[in-house]
């Protein structure tokens, strides 16, 4: 049985906030996981010359207008007084530069840069290769890890900035700091994904710096790193600097709780916290990712860890709605769309489709490969369909990763906007051939950064008040995340996803 909540009251309300490279959005759940308030904020990136960058300008004022916007609300229906607690969810592998007062010294470099990949190799080969980084950090180094974006920095950032960076950090824990003035702290899941902490201590490894060429460069870096804290330690309330600002004036100082990357956020929010269970995110990625109480012991998923312990396997993909918008363009008909793609057949009438509008490095897809076969059906049913399955191929590479790299999978469960079409859920259950839980809420990241805040404040007030019995991060999902019923395999589908999926990865490969 799940352990109860004794000091947390039932009336509190737990922000969750989820900054991601498409949007922001902060919403206040009470402690059952409904929704009670919530802003929904736009992210603008820089993407010239093929770079995907963040301005630490635009972060910082989409924390205060977030802040501002869940105020405002919470003032409307009186419940003001009630927010006690927030979390933070952030895009994974998307880190900044910072001077002594918080100000940026280069954007952040975001983890679906698409120049990162020659760096990489350079960082990697300096290092010895993929075996000599499990050896330091217990698993492997990805592109996408903001390790990369150092090794980059040594080719493009003048030498005065790399004397002026006071702080090197990733999206959430910069978040945070512009909400609480504290930027100087990072929880062991965003230090996770920048390749240089050791998954298996949970410490910074400096030999991971090595990969810079410079050792004047790497002695910068180390001195830049935050330090590491407890997932129950709060990194501060939200500033005064906020609560104080002549709109919402005397506004809530909430705890905020250490940051998650959103694929831990994600995981959370999902209700996988327990080894083998598995949670699909479908939103801008595609991701897959797995709770688990040992490293992967083959393969080259991403391997992180998680704020509570366990570690996290992932796979993700950049080909996620990225994709969907290019078959279906802008401000579509979704519904008039799903009705036409359920009236095609499995196997999409013999169309496929190659989803990569952006590289997969990490199956080994260099560049991108957006490929009708045979050719783009006038179709758009078709074209739906042919790209669902297509998405639905891709999950299905990436679970059967996960089951080859040791992961004996007991659930499955499936979030995200894409994961709202019904159409798209039996299509992903009948290529696993295996039922889905699906969520109640779609917002798994913010839901996930609530779930966590939520542990993290019962777990502070149980320390100060002396009460030893622990309270987990499961206990919270039992109370916060909701299901609502499964989606089932199509038995009459089945046999023909299979030969899809053994058609399509020979195309991926080949």
């Amino acid at each position: 049985m799940p352990e109860p909540l004794r000091c947390v009251p039932p009336t509190a309300l737990i922000a969750g906030w989820d900054f991601s490279t498409g949007s922001v959005k902060c919403l206040a759940f009470d402690l059952s996981g409904t929704v009670v308030a919530e802003v929904r904020l736009p992210t603008d990136l820089w993407t010239e010359g093929g770079v995907s960058e963040l301005n630490l300008m635009q972060l910082e004022g989409q924390a205060r207008a977030s802040y501002r916007g869940i105020v405002t609300q919470l003032r409307h229906i009186g419940r003001q007084a009630d927010w006690l607690a927030a979390g933070i969810s952030a895009t994974h592998h998307t880190a900044g530069r910072i001077d002594g007062y918080g100000n940026q010294i280069r954007r952040a470099i975001c983890w679906n840069d698409q120049t990162l990949s020659k760096y990489h190799a350079v960082g990697l080969e300096r290092l010895g290769g993929q075996d000599r980084v499990r050896e330091l950090i217990g698993g492997p180094w990805a592109v996408r890890f903001s390790l990369s974006h150092l090794v980059k920095d040594e080719h493009t950032l003048p030498e005065e900035n790399w004397v002026r960076t006071d702080l090197i950090q990733p999206h959430g824990p910069l978040a945070a700091g512009y909400l609480t003035g504290e930027f100087g702290v990072i929880s062991i899941s965003s230090a996770a994904s920048t390749g240089m902490l050791d998954l298996r201590s949970g410490e910074w490894r400096r030999e991971m710096l090595d990969a810079l060429a410079e050792p004047g460069h790497r002695d910068a870096v180390w001195n830049s790193l935050p330090r590491l804290t407890d997932m129950a330690e709060p990194l501060g309330c939200v500033g005064e600097h906020l609560a104080n600002e002549p709109a919402v004036r005397g506004g809530p100082r909430p705890f905020i709780f250490p940051t998650l990357d959103d694929q831990a956020a994600g995981l959370v929010g999902g209700g996988a916290v327990d080894a083998g269970q598995v949670a699909v995110i479908l939103g801008n990625s595609a991701v897959v990712n797995s709770s688990s109480a040992m490293l992967p012991q083959s393969g080259n998923l991403d391997a992180m860890r998680l704020n509570w312990g366990p570690y996290l396997w992932m796979r993700c993909y950049s080909n996620g709605a990225q994709f969907l918008d290019k078959v279906v363009g802008a401000k579509p008909d979704w519904p008039a769309l799903e009705k036409a793609a359920r009236a095609v057949p499995p196997g999409a009438n013999g169309t496929e489709v190659l989803p990569f509008v952006l590289a997969e490095p990490s199956i080994g897809v260099l560049a991108p490969r957006f490929e009708w076969v045979p050719d783009q059906p006038a179709d758009a049913g078709v074209r739906v369909r042919a790209a669902f399955e297509a998405l639905a191929y891709l999950i299905a590479l990436a679970v059967q990763e996960h089951e080859a790299a040791g992961q004996t999978i007991t659930r499955v469960t499936v979030s995200g906007g894409i994961a709202r079409s019904e159409l798209m859920g039996e299509i992903l259950a009948s290529v696993l051939n295996r039922p889905l839980e699906r969520l109640v809420s779609t917002e798994g990241p913010a839901l996930g950064a609530a779930v966590a805040a939520l542990a993290g404040l019962e777990t502070h007030l149980r320390r100060e008040r002396g009460i030893t019995e622990s309270f987990t991060v499961a206990d919270a999902v039992a109370a916060m995340v909701k299901f609502r019923e499964p989606v089932s395999p199509r038995p009459e589908w089945v046999p023909a996803y299979q030969e899809g999926l053994r058609r399509f990865a020979a195309r991926v490969s080949g």
